[in-house]
């Protein structure tokens, strides 16, 4: 695709990966989180693999140069698409390049190509910039990753998506929600005017409730990646067992007493941690998540995020009264037999928050609000105060 006087924007091939690698470092120095940037094997791995991603890079033909990239990851499975690494050199950052790539990529996926649903992307908040690219491109704004990644320091990244014409207007939500998720519903609702939101659940609907355990579990963290996911395909050999797009398991956590094994994702660079999926309900951990989370803050994780199908209310409400707090919502995230289902994300942040220099545009700050409004009601509003009788 040409743009501009002389640019261009075309599929990577393998010769390009050290000048692609080049980009990211003068950009981001050596501390870019995201894999792609900094390993070239990697990298040439996503180029030559076009079943499961497509590596976009824009160039300046009148100088020969790399002036900017883009990498999607795809999920055929899922019927869902990634945008991540995207960077445009700082000499042609006014040509507009960013836009360019997300323009390339969503006609490819969305508009020509059939095998996708959605895309999504995250942003940092450093800047607006790439903010306003996918606003841009109609892109919703569905929520926020509170420190979710650290570089010079922790950073909050936004999320965005974009579905494919009419896809949003076909689903039929779910047959009720919790009244904890109806703030996000009504944030996205003020977004997309037109998104119908599900009922709240009527409170006499039976509630699976879990008996909290008085005794701490003791939890065993193995780090060995190739294991993990081989333990991973053999404990869920159903792919529909399997959702959460991205994030292949690196990293077990197994109860010394045989009780739960939960897989999960760790990036030890920035201490990001997704629990993708347990032998049992995380939910039923209740007053032992304490103890989860302490001992995943010994290893050095940060943050720890939980996706969820916003239909499992039973298994949601746990969650939040074990300080998980809603910070994302994907509507028709999953298409399950013709159904397009919504999920939400829980994350808990491990570090103090810090919202202080961000840069957000509008669309963000209800969100933002949400988040701090309901993080203050699970850890400073439930504080007793006892007076005594003088």
């Amino acid at each position: 695709m040409k743009f501009g006087d002389n640019g261009l924007i075309k599929a990577a091939n393998v010769t390009n990966v050290d000048e692609i690698i080049k980009l990211y470092r003068i950009v981001y120095g050596k501390k870019y989180p995201i894999s792609y940037g900094t390993n070239p094997d990697l990298l040439k791995t996503a180029i030559l693999d076009s079943k499961t991603h497509l590596v976009l890079t824009a160039h300046d033909t009148k100088d020969n140069v790399i002036t900017g990239a883009l990498i999607v990851e795809i999920d055929t499975d899922n019927k869902i698409g990634k945008l991540v690494g995207l960077v445009v050199h700082p000499t042609y950052q006014k040509n507009k390049i960013g836009h360019h790539l997300v323009v390339y990529a969503g006609v490819h996926f969305l508009e020509k190509g059939q095998e996708i649903n959605s895309l999504y992307a995250t942003t940092r908040t450093v800047t607006v910039g790439p903010q306003k690219v996918f606003i841009k491109n109609n892109y919703l704004p569905l929520g926020i990753f509170p420190n979710a990644h650290r570089l010079s320091q922790y950073e909050t990244v936004t999320l965005f998506a974009k579905f494919r014409e009419g896809l949003l207007e076909k689903r039929v939500p779910a047959h009720h929600m919790t009244a904890s998720l109806e703030p996000m519903y009504n944030i996205l609702k003020n977004i997309a005017p037109k998104l119908s939101i599900p009922e709240i659940m009527d409170p006499a609907e039976k509630v699976i409730e879990f008996t909290p355990e008085q005794e701490a579990w003791d939890f065993e963290i193995i780090r060995a990646p190739d294991y993990v996911y081989r333990k991973f395909l053999e404990t869920f050999p159903d792919p529909r067992d399997r959702f959460f797009p991205f994030h292949t398991p690196n990293m077990l956590i197994a109860d010394k007493k045989g009780r739960m094994e939960i897989f999960a994702y760790l990036s030890k660079r920035d201490g990001y941690c997704t629990l993708i999926k347990a032998t049992k309900p995380i939910s039923e951990l209740s007053s032992s998540l304490t103890s989860l989370y302490m001992q995943l803050d010994d290893i050095g994780v940060s943050y720890i995020e939980v996706l969820i199908n916003v239909k499992l209310t039973s298994f949601i409400e746990p969650l939040l009264a074990g300080q998980f707090v809603p910070s994302a919502l994907y509507p028709a995230m999953r298409e399950t037999n013709g159904v397009y289902e919504d999920y939400i994300v829980l994350s808990r942040t491990m570090e103090p928050l810090n919202f202080r220099g961000m840069a957000i545009i509008a669309q963000f700050k209800p969100f933002i609000d949400q988040y701090v409004d309901t993080w203050k009601k699970v850890n400073l509003d439930s504080i007793e105060v006892i007076y005594e009788n003088k």
